[in-house]
């Protein structure tokens, strides 16, 4: 029998076999204008960027201001709502990107790189169709058509996604499973929101402490002392024991935007003539090179004795609390400034141990700073309890699209 592995009751008869172009009537292009890289006002056209659909949601934010009387007369194929675009030139990982448009914004209008899908609304759902689209085996059928020797730029013919082979039930099955998974879009949207406002949360009461608007109370209530001007290499000193060679050595890497160290994996056996260095569990480690893209962390129990190249110093601490001096230092207003501070006009943009140690921060008494990291880490148990959530109904979305769809 054609049919998926999980179904509602109430349907039981076949599901059809055919190609794309039985469900979809045509996939329109607009034309490229010359536009202005800020978001419309009122009664102001605009112009999706390829960008729109990137992540498999429509981002209504991307999107570009067309303004010049001769460029919006030239504008053609007006965003519609309850409809699709499909990424139909882009980089190899990212053409056949596509979305669903619940509403569209008012005067904006598709690009020469994007298709917008026009349906056969007696065989086709469109948010069904969607679905089926922005699945792990829509995005691979799509991205399997694209052609191109450029190893930065794909692209998708008509007639090949036409030529996509797909199983669909009736009209009325389709109807019922998109707003069943709407519904779950729904709780997924209410839990981004949960985790956006937490994230903002933290920002603003960041910029609060930092900025000492916001001050913690001692035990008894009183004043803590004001925050000192100090140098990090009071507190910080550069580990420098030999390890193994690249070869050998059991290897660490610093993620960016401050989201911790991991183990570092390779394609290739790293070089017998570069020296690593054994890393400790505790000690602060950053990226020379990515020092300007929050590359810092503290490394983890468990990665006690891996090892990394002196681009990835570590560094023992001592005399303050290593949770506050890791949120001091991934903050913008820090390492944005004082990276480009030390880095001048050089192109390599390396932050060597040296400049990163006569760097200065504003320091608060122990007390206050155990305080004030205790407050944040407990803020960041309560983020990362509504990512996971947000992860599990993304897995379990996944889930569903595999088992609803053949």
């Amino acid at each position: 029998m054609v049919a998926p592995k999980l179904r509602f009751r109430e349907f039981n008869s076949n599901w059809s076999n055919g190609s794309l172009s039985e469900l979809i009537n045509s996939l329109d292009a607009g034309v490229s204008v010359n536009s202005v890289d800020e978001l419309p006002r009122d009664n102001q056209h605009s112009i999706l960027k390829t960008s729109c659909v990137s992540n498999g949601y429509f981002e209504k934010n991307e999107r570009k201001r067309v303004g010049i009387p001769d460029e919006i007369s030239r504008l053609k194929e007006e965003l519609l709502s309850d409809s699709i675009l499909i990424s139909r030139m882009n980089t190899p990982f990212l053409v056949g990107a596509n979305a669903y448009i619940h509403i569209a914004p008012p005067r904006t209008y598709v690009p020469d790189r994007l298709w917008q899908v026009k349906i056969n609304h007696q065989k086709c759902n469109m948010k069904w169709l969607s679905y089926v689209l922005s699945s792990d085996k829509g995005r691979e059928s799509l991205r399997a058509q694209a052609t191109g020797t450029s190893n930065s730029m794909k692209n998708i013919t008509k007639k090949d996604v036409f030529q996509i082979q797909v199983s669909f039930p009736d009209a009325q099955e389709q109807t019922k499973i998109a707003d069943f998974l709407s519904s779950v879009d729904e709780k997924i949207i209410v839990q981004t929101k949960q985790y956006e406002l937490m994230c903002q949360y933290k920002k603003g009461v960041m910029q609060k402490i930092f900025s000492q608007e916001l001050r913690f109370k001692d035990e008894n209530r009183g004043e803590f002392p004001e925050w000192e001007h100090q140098a990090i290499n009071n507190f910080l000193s550069e580990s420098l024991i030999k390890g193994s060679k690249g070869d050998q050595a059991k290897k660490l890497t610093v993620k960016l935007w401050g989201k911790g160290v991991v183990p570092k994996t390779e394609v290739y056996q790293g070089s017998e003539n570069t020296q690593y260095y054994v890393r400790k569990a505790g000690q602060f480690i950053y990226g020379k090179l990515d020092f300007l893209n929050c590359a810092f962390g503290i490394i983890p129990q468990d990665l006690d004795g891996f090892e990394s190249t002196i681009d990835s110093p570590a560094f023992d601490i001592q005399c303050i609390d290593p949770a506050f001096l890791l949120e001091s230092i991934k903050r913008k207003e820090f390492y944005k400034k004082m990276g480009e501070l030390a880095d001048g006009s050089r192109k390599a943009k390396r932050i060597h141990a040296s400049e990163f140690l006569s760097m200065e921060l504003d320091i608060p008494h122990m007390q206050e700073q155990t305080k004030i990291a205790d407050f944040l880490t407990a803020i960041d148990d309560k983020i990362t309890a509504a990512k996971s959530q947000l992860n599990q109904l993304k897995q379990w979305k996944q889930g569903l699209l595999q088992r609803m769809f053949i």
